[in-house]
């Protein structure tokens, strides 16, 4: 399972990188076909902040991680229509619902943006696959590994949290009369709860399994009696009171070996080859020619 969350964890990190790279593309879309004047985006004391002084900004800080991006982009698909190589929607399902069972929100990482997220799954896939084209890895072996690791492909129930923390019950019963008046449970968990971890976050602490250490018998009696929109009475943990929002349920899920056959093989493939897991290792391939010059 260590070995699962790392690749998941490197995975978020290119999720940030891509959520910054569609910023930047968003801000140059907008800004083509202006003409004329130079538009004004913001004045300080009467002095002009023009959209070029912003858009050259933005590409002296992430011009060279946006160029770059978007090279790798092509690099992976050039090479995989090359090679014709492929990857399923179904595999790529697979790969999102292990990165949500393994969601962390004290991370701060981002599940939202869900297209980003599984098109970014998809180039790392191909990617992994074009890496490892030419590695034959037995069957027999395949299977054993499955065997021996069967446990890491079965994800039991998971229920994505918020919460909101009261030092006492008198604070708890208040809150708890705002959500049922209709108040917001992410603003009033912003506002209220003592939790400084979770707060800022709305409270929101990612999923959870109820058979874990986190959650109280009692709490994961109450929550497991609930839907997506519903939250729990105030309950006593240690010498506060947590009430618990259910915003999203992962339903158990078992995989069989034929459902992740195609990641063991990925998986092992990839620690019988040196060259490195990112796209640049075949720039020289596909001679791959650009402003900031020779790659290193």
């Amino acid at each position: 399972m260590g070995e699962m969350r790392i690749k998941r964890s490197v995975l978020m990190v290119l999720v940030g990188v891509l959520l910054v790279t569609n910023i930047i593309t968003l801000v140059w879309s907008r800004s083509s076909g202006v003409s004329g004047a130079p538009e004004v985006v913001a004045t300080v004391g009467g002095e002009s902040v023009t959209r070029e002084d912003w858009l050259y900004s933005l590409e002296q800080k992430h011009g060279k991680e946006e160029l770059k991006a978007l090279i790798n982009q092509q690099v992976i698909d050039h090479l995989a229509k090359k090679y014709d190589i492929s990857v399923s929607d179904k595999e790529v399902e697979q790969e999102y619902y292990f990165i949500q069972s393994v969601y962390n929100a004290y991370d701060e990482e981002i599940l939202e943006d869900e297209d980003s997220l599984k098109a970014q799954i998809k180039s790392e896939l191909l990617l992994e696959e074009l890496l490892t084209r030419d590695v034959q890895v037995p069957e027999k072996e395949l299977k054993s590994f499955y065997d021996q690791n069967e446990h890491l492909y079965s994800i039991s129930k998971m229920y994505k949290l918020k919460q909101l923390k009261a030092a006492d019950q008198s604070e708890a019963e208040q809150a708890l009369e705002e959500l049922e008046a209709g108040s917001d449970f992410e603003a009033l968990a912003m506002e209220r709860s003592n939790d400084e971890q979770s707060a800022h976050l709305g409270g929101d602490i990612g999923y959870v399994p109820l058979d874990g250490d986190f959650l109280s018998s009692k709490a994961a009696e109450e929550i497991e009696s609930l839907s997506p929109g519903e939250w729990t009475k105030p309950i006593q943990q240690d010498s506060e009171y947590v009430i618990y929002y259910v915003d999203d349920v992962l339903k158990e899920r078992h995989f069989s070996f034929k459902d992740v056959k195609s990641q063991i093989r990925r998986q092992i493939a990839l620690e019988q080859v040196e060259t490195p897991l990112q796209p640049e290792s075949f720039w020289d391939e596909v001679e791959v020619d650009w402003f900031y010059g020779k790659q290193k």
